[in-house]
């Protein structure tokens, strides 16, 4: 409690020029108070204070010291760059070429140069408007920089609110920043920045989610000595909520610790999505080779990416949890539910790989992946109901009957319609079918 008190207190009176005289009298008082041993973690708690507060100056000073005070490559970086302008670079035109796989186009990643130099990584962090979690998502992965292997690339989506600002405190010297002169879809900001990037391997992260302390060093050991043949790599994960508290744990069917190649993963995440774009890298020269995410599926590109990809390479699986994905009621695919995309979605995305699966698995994994997502629905139908009114619901349930009209479908539906939470919708139904002319049912 006493320290919990200083921190609330006393952080106006020395944190501030503490980060702006690091020989002052006041850095003097903060060890002196909290000791050489847990003082990283006493800057990075004043910052997720000053964050609460939304100061984000003065957060950002207190988070760029916790970075400094254990991260030596990342205060190396930070001060070579103290009197150098962080640069508001305008996101530029990417060609829009394309390229097929199966049926369907998708755009296309131009190869980097031989003459370029490349980090082993590429992290892709995409923000729009948001400012709650963007600290913590940076800061997860500064924590980890390991300097001139890893390039870090901030795509704004032409948001509103002070990204720059927030950015710029931590990730002078480090980060490059890139703004859309307009707002364009999350999909196509995620696919401008891996077209900007040079890695060898792509991290995308959405700015709400974050990695584990390990998350680059453990993967880059293990895909350093893999094959050509792994096209992609993932670890265990975390669900967190908005809080930030552990949901759940998401070990896509495999031990914990286990590592190698996924075994039988086209046959997983062909039916369901089971794995988080956080807890995700690509091979670049596998999005050279298949394209990028496909801009018409906002709400699913991901899954309809890692089954793309899963059709044509091997995956690697590394078993420890090093990333997060956050759940929360900001999440975009809330809308998407509400207006049915959600749904013309998951039909899309088996529509599009089911005429790049192989062709001894295309029939089993999609009637699987139909019938999955058809029970999943009809499971958010009954939300649905709670907060909708009925012509929504009914509008989202023909969409729903669009996924799968097989005998199985048919009587999960029919067995769900009798559930107390269905009566609504049935009593709609039935009133539909008596409005119907009889001579029109006749013929």
């Amino acid at each position: 409690m006493k320290t919990k008190n200083i921190l609330q207190t006393d952080v106006q009176s020395f944190i501030p020029a503490t980060i702006e005289n690091q020989n002052s009298q006041q850095f003097d008082e903060v060890e002196t108070i909290y000791g050489k041993s847990h003082q990283p973690e006493r800057y990075f708690e004043l910052g997720k204070i000053y964050h609460q507060q939304n100061q984000f100056e003065k957060a950002g000073a207190a988070y760029q010291q916790w970075l400094k005070l254990i991260n030596p490559r990342y205060k190396q970086a930070v001060e070579a760059a103290h009197e150098v302008e962080m640069a508001q670079e305008v996101t530029p035109l990417i060609p829009e070429t394309e390229v097929t796989v199966g049926d369907y186009q998708f755009p296309a990643i131009p190869p980097v140069a031989d003459s370029e130099t490349r980090p082993f990584w590429s992290v892709v962090i995409t923000v729009y408007n948001r400012t709650e979690y963007l600290f913590e998502c940076l800061n997860s992965v500064l924590a980890q920089w390991p300097g001139e292997e890893m390039e870090i690339l901030v795509m704004d989506n032409a948001s509103d609110t002070p990204i720059f600002e927030i950015v710029n405190s931590i990730g002078k010297g480090v980060v490059r920043y890139y703004r859309n002169p307009e707002n364009v879809s999350p999909v196509r900001n995620m696919n401008a920045g891996i077209a900007l990037s040079r890695g060898h391997w792509i991290h995308v992260l959405h700015d709400d989610d974050s990695v584990l302390p390990g998350f680059y060093a453990q993967l880059q050991q293990s895909l350093e000595g893999c094959t050509n043949s792994v096209g992609a790599a993932f670890t265990s994960f975390e669900y967190i909520n908005e809080k930030g508290e552990v949901l759940s744990e998401q070990r896509c069917g495999y031990d914990d610790g286990q590592k190698g190649i996924a075994t039988d993963w086209l046959s997983k995440i062909g039916v369901m999505c089971i794995v988080m774009l956080s807890a995700v890298v690509i091979r670049r020269t596998t999005l050279e080779r298949l394209g990028a995410y496909h801009p018409q599926l906002p709400e699913i590109a991901d899954w309809e990416m890692d089954k793309r990809i899963a059709a044509h390479y091997d995956w690697w699986y590394e078993g420890t949890t090093l990333a997060r994905y956050r759940l929360h009621t900001q999440r975009l695919s809330n809308e998407y539910w509400s207006s049915w995309r959600q749904v013309a979605a998951f039909r899309r995305a088996i529509e599009m790989s089911e005429s790049y699966l192989p062709t001894q698995h295309r029939t089993e994994i999609t009637a699987k992946a139909s019938l999955h997502y058809f029970n999943t629905c009809l499971v958010r139908l009954s939300k649905i109901l709670k907060t909708e009114d009925i012509s929504t619901a009914f509008r989202l349930l023909q969409e729903i009957l669009t996924l799968d009209r097989s005998p199985q479908a048919a009587m999960n539906l029919f067995v769900w319609l009798t559930y107390k939470e269905a009566a609504p919708l049935r009593e709609e139904i039935v009133s539909r079918f008596l409005s119907i002319p009889v001579e029109e049912i006749v013929a």
